[in-house]
């Protein structure tokens, strides 16, 4: 799943510049207790990975480009004219 993140990191970053950032932690890692609501849904049983903006768990089950960016878009974040070479 770790090296699925860095290809969504490297996509999202390619689309919306630095205005996006993406971290893989581990749910096995201490850091888990800063993300409440995911930890409430991985309780419930839902598939692996769990995907969360601003901390909040929004998908589950597997990672797309192209659903993320469409969220993503829906909250008010519109791709680069030209894409991000970062």
């Amino acid at each position: 799943m770790e090296e699925q993140t860095a290809e969504l990191a490297r996509d999202l970053t390619h689309r919306y510049g630095s205005r996006v950032s993406v971290e893989y932690v581990d749910v096995f890692s201490q850091r888990m207790g800063e993300f409440p609501s995911v930890l409430r849904v991985i309780d419930w049983g839902v598939a692996l990975p769990v995907i969360g903006f601003d901390g909040k768990a929004r998908f589950a089950g597997g990672i797309s480009t192209e659903i993320i960016g469409e969220e993503l878009e829906k909250m008010g974040l519109v791709p680069l004219a030209e894409p991000f070479e970062g």
